[in-house]
């Protein structure tokens, strides 16, 4: 799963952001239910928690209910089913500094799960977090999204833009917030 994500240690793609990762594609969604969707389920269920006990299994674990969620359920509740889960494998990961084991491209995706997550003290985290990763080369972008995040949430309280999928009501402000640009991600 770490290779099909990040490129096998050793191969040229190993370690390189890829564009699959935060643009919409069918295509991409539907490789990832393909080859991935069984294990999403394994990990709902709670099969995975061996992968708990050292960096690179929680990494995948992370990556699984946090990205994997949002390519195979996209536009739906499911999509988000496993945000809990995923902050909180995340939160197991700083707690043990295994963060700092890591790449910089994998340690994005540690700290992704703060950044989704509508609770505004985690989003405060995922602006530190993003902040030191930001000062590594090639990686000052993640900043500017973690920011884009923050502000939504704390003008909203959520993110209007998984209203629709949630079955929440947008208020008259957040309706007209989606009609303009960046108010999805």
């Amino acid at each position: 799963m770490l290779d099909f994500w990040f490129g096998a240690p050793g191969s040229v793609s190993y370690g390189q952001s890829r564009a699959e990762w935060f643009k919409k594609s069918d295509a991409f969604d539907a490789l990832i239910r393909e080859r991935f969707l069984p294990l999403y389920e394994q990990a709902r269920a709670g099969a995975l928690a061996h992968w708990r006990e050292s960096p690179l299994p929680l990494l995948a674990l992370i990556i699984v209910c946090d990205q994997f969620a949002r390519n195979l359920f996209r536009d739906s509740p499911r999509a988000f089913e496993s945000d809990a889960m995923a902050l909180e494998c995340a939160r197991k990961m700083l707690a043990r500094d295994w963060d700092r084991r890591l790449l910089g491209v994998q340690r994005q995706f540690v700290y992704l799960p703060f950044e989704h997550s509508e609770d505004l003290a985690m989003q405060h985290e995922s602006m530190r977090l993003f902040g030191q990763l930001a000062l590594e080369p090639g990686r000052a972008d993640l900043l500017e999204w973690a920011r884009k995040h923050l502000v939504i949430v704390e003008r909203f309280g959520r993110f209007p833009h998984r209203n629709a999928a949630l079955g929440r009501a947008s208020t008259p402000a957040e309706i007209e917030f989606l009609q303009g640009p960046d108010s999805r991600f």
